[in-house]
């Protein structure tokens, strides 16, 4: 018996103990889905990342829902909703919540009232607009609603004034009037200027007041929210148990029991458990063996484009190569992104030929696009200055760049054998510049990558639909990813881009502030991904988005005819 098979008994031999479990029912029923790595935490305010948005979307919910498959904004909390235009000229959206809807019953966890209504849902727009980064990263995500930007910024000025500062979750004697409570499920949002994409990016999830407050820091570990899923267990690096919400709105949602994401970090184990009908979809393949995986397993295999972009970022916030762009811009010429992904990985991705944007987007070809050419590098480095000496370290010599130290280069436990990673320390090492590697797991990559130790570090990013800000808005406005690259210029650009209703304009826009972003090189593209995967032949209508795998609502999933 595998790890997975062994784990699984133990788990589903301890969840008969719990009076109406659904998996004590059902267990032939319960999804297997593997994961690379562990969420960092499961508190949806301060989570962003791929890992945590796997499980988190299962879990909470905001007033409307993305479907990433269709691109349709789909009634979630609210049943419905309403945009006018008010006397000011300003966009007005109407939200009539489904009466009813329950906050999920969790082991540890008592609310007196579970029902969600418009006072909670104004209760997580105030939490989300806290300025405090450890309290929400989704404030400047929010900036457009009447009065947001200047909530956030009494929490700003605050705690610039006195960073250990003990400022309250929200301010109960400050208003935000582009946020309103009509009735109990009436919610009103007001902004003080047209988003188009506001149904999209401007809905955060719903979390429980009561078990926020009741759970501290907890809720880092323990998640309450309204989704088809409720939270179970969590047994870090093993795996997160998820079942059915019994209490769930949406008749006949889940079409399944729950969901056990299990931890793989080498994708070699995940294949072996997969072989053995342990797991019911595969989603990374070993290096070197992706080709023959898919010839094992050609029926089950499916793959679309996605619209994932796997990068180098580069801390752009203090140090060495933030203060050296023609030494980023040489980085950038020494990535043979042909080779490592082609050929070295078989074709898992699509090699990043153009700029930031996957192909399918307006605006993704920039001005300077860096092609694999070490001469070019090469002059690069030479017409700044640092200039090489003896024969290349490549030969056993030590001709290093003087004026370059070695590179601090962070990569994550989960895809550190990717092939593009000793190919490029290869011909870094041609250009006489040196590495070092640290490699984490996903428990304290995440914090270490924004830390001035951090010069480079291995990254990606999901978009959830085809537009330029879905890219741009989280990983480049006012330095909000992790290269923390904040060009005034830019930030403009792009809050121009985001409020133009006219397409032209708009692409012109995003094609500007493109140009200026490789130009200064604060990351290295490196691939465009493949929404690739295996799923055995007894599950039906798993159906994932461009943005990868990840984005498929797992409460549609059927699993029938299991062994």
């Amino acid at each position: 018996m595998s790890r997975v098979s062994r784990g699984l008994c133990l788990l589903l031999a301890g969840l008969l103990a719990l009076t109406g479990s659904v998996f004590a029912q059902d267990s032939s029923s319960v999804l297997r889905y593997p994961i690379d790595s562990d969420p960092e935490q499961l508190n949806p305010f301060v989570s962003d990342t791929i890992a945590a948005g796997r499980v988190l979307r299962n879990i909470y919910e905001g007033l409307a829902r993305y479907n990433a498959e269709t691109g349709v904004v789909e009634p979630a909390i609210a049943e419905s909703w309403e945009i006018t235009t008010n006397a000011e000229g300003q966009q007005v959206y109407t939200f009539k919540l489904r009466q009813g809807v329950l906050f999920h019953e969790v082991a540890g966890v008592t609310l007196t009232d579970r029902e969600v209504t418009a006072d909670d849902i104004l209760w997580n727009y105030l939490v989300a607009l806290n300025g405090d980064d450890n309290v929400s990263l989704l404030a400047s995500g929010l900036e457009f609603i009447l009065g947001a930007a200047e909530y956030t910024a009494m929490y700003d000025t605050a705690l610039e004034a006195d960073p250990e500062a003990d400022l309250p979750l929200i301010m109960e004697d400050v208003s935000v009037p582009g946020l309103a409570v009509i009735d109990d499920y009436t919610f009103q949002i007001t902004l003080a200027q047209p988003d188009r994409l506001f149904l999209i990016n401007g809905l955060v999830s719903i979390v429980s007041p009561e078990a926020y407050a009741a759970l501290g820091d907890d809720i880092n570990n323990v998640a309450v929210g309204t989704g088809p899923y409720r939270f179970v267990e969590w047994l870090r690096d093993d795996r997160l148990t998820l079942e059915a919400n019994p209490d769930y709105y949406l008749a006949g949602l889940p079409k399944n029991d729950g969901v056990v994401f299990i931890n793989y970090p080498e994708a070699s184990t995940a294949l072996l458990d997969y072989r053995e009908n342990n797991l019911d979809f595969l989603f990374a393949f070993p290096s070197g063996q992706r080709t023959a995986v898919i010839e094992e397993f050609a029926s089950d295999f499916s793959e679309k484009p996605g619209l994932h972009l796997r990068y180098w970022g580069i801390n752009m916030n203090n140090g060495f190569l933030a203060e050296n762009k023609a030494v980023r811009q040489a980085l950038s010429y020494t990535l043979d992104r042909q080779t490592a992904w082609d050929i070295l990985a078989e074709g898992a991705r699509f090699p990043a030929s153009l700029g930031m944007l996957v192909p399918a987007m307006p605006a993704s070809t920039p001005a300077t696009i860096y092609t694999y050419d070490l001469a070019q590098a090469r002059a690069i480095l030479d017409a700044a200055g640092f200039t090489a000496t003896g024969a290349p370290i490549a030969e056993g010599g030590d001709g290093r760049r003087e004026g370059i130290p070695t590179l601090r280069v962070y990569l994550l436990e989960a895809i550190s054998t990717e092939p593009q990673i000793v190919l490029w320390q290869e011909d870094l090492a041609q250009l006489g510049i040196e590495v070092e590697f640290v490699i984490e797991d996903g428990a304290t990559y995440w914090d270490s990558i924004v830390t001035d130790e951090s010069m480079i570090f291995i990254n990606g990013w999901a978009a959830g639909i085809i537009d330029p800000s879905d890219v741009f808005d989280f990983l480049i406005l006012d330095g909000n990813g992790s290269m923390r690259y904040d060009n005034p210029v830019v930030n403009e650009l792009l809050r121009q881009a985001r409020v133009e209703a006219d397409e032209a304009a708009r692409t012109a826009l995003y094609q500007q502030a493109h140009d200026i972003i490789m130009d200064d090189a604060p990351l290295i593209a490196s691939a465009y991904s493949k929404v690739s995967w295996l799923q055995k032949p007894w599950v039906q209508d798993f159906v994932p988005g461009g943005g990868g795998t990840y984005t498929a609502p797992l409460w549609n999933v059927v699993i029938e005819g299991r062994p």
